[in-house]
């Protein structure tokens, strides 16, 4: 067995080792290398903020706050001068049949497409015409899609659209 003195001038004499280690000498250098590293996360991140700005379609957005505190929203599309709007419109409401429900209005017909705004079970809502007379619409999937112009303009899933209750 060791001595208390011979146990001291061990742990002193591998103290000192790893006081000179190369390990501990480089010890800035991981300081550096995840700064470098966040800073490139932070560019690569602005990067994708701004190529997708730049190429998502333009949109205003209004929000107006009534007295009781509940939020509307607003959301108008820019129109490119190529794109046609119809000038015929149908009146239809929201029923999705969900109490509070609230339904997904998109910028392309489908699933898949950027919601742009909201309705709300009950809301009325313009159904857009074709140039026969026709109610728009696509189908997406075995999914029927109809286009509506007021109060958002998109796309709504026709299940969830019924003929305005007197």
């Amino acid at each position: 067995m060791s001595t208390r003195a011979q146990l001291e001038e061990i742990l002193a004499a591998k103290r000192t080792q790893r006081a000179h280690s190369p390990i501990h000498r480089k010890r800035g250098r991981g300081l550096v290398s995840a700064l470098t590293v966040i800073a490139i996360l932070f560019v690569s991140g602005a990067a994708v903020f701004f190529a997708i700005k730049m190429t998502s379609p333009k949109t205003d957005v209004l929000a107006t706050t009534s007295p009781s505190s509940s939020v509307s929203v607003s959301v108008s599309a820019t129109i490119s001068p190529s794109e046609t709007v119809p000038t015929k419109q149908v009146a239809r409401q929201v029923c999705t049949e969900i109490p509070d429900g609230r339904l997904h209005v998109r910028f392309t017909a489908g699933n898949g497409g950027e919601v742009r705004g909201y309705l709300i079970e009950g809301e009325p809502v313009q159904v857009a015409l074709d140039p026969a007379g026709e109610l728009d619409t696509q189908i997406i999937k075995d999914s029927l899609w109809l286009h509506i112009t007021s109060p958002v303009a998109g796309w709504v899933n026709a299940v969830y659209i019924c003929k305005v209750q007197n």
